[in-house]
């Protein structure tokens, strides 16, 4: 399984979705139509990049990324204002999209294992559980 269907967008009911190791290397826009999903669990893939439409996911509180092969995250990401729990470790990231910092309710946040560069969000500052002092890198300073 290398690919989902885009009708896998009509699950409209659908609360949780586990597709963990597989080799999926993409999404379809569609997936941003589970309106009701509350945990998208996306483990050990080849992903190299995730469709804007995640942003759609407003009910989201957990998203499980790590072990793939993303190198960007859409900046749409930053909509996603219930999560709690994001997975992000030993992917291909070099940076982190500013509107990251926006999920403010977010909680866990794992990021080791990429090959970040640059500043970390400063609206990440808050986040609880982390691990940030592995990847060495500062906050970005505040706007005025």
């Amino acid at each position: 399984l290398t690919s989902l269907p885009s009708s896998i967008g009509n699950l409209s009911k659908l609360t949780s979705l586990s597709l963990d190791n597989n080799e999926l290397t993409s999404l379809p826009s569609s997936i941003g139509n589970l309106s009701k999903l509350t945990n998208l669990s996306l483990i050990n893939n080849e992903l190299t990049s995730l469709p804007p439409s995640i942003g759609n996911l407003s009910n989201l509180t957990s998203l499980y990324l790590y072990d793939n092969e993303l190198t960007s995250l859409p900046p749409s990401i930053g909509n996603l204002s219930n999560l709690r729990y994001f997975s992000l470790y030993n992917n291909e990231l070099t940076s982190l999209p500013s509107s990251i910092g926006n999920l403010s309710n977010l909680r866990y946040l794992h990021i080791r294992g990429n090959q970040l560069t640059g500043c970390l969000p400063a609206g990440l500052r808050t986040i609880r559980y982390n691990d940030f002092s592995l990847v060495r890198l500062s906050f970005c300073a505040t706007s005025p």
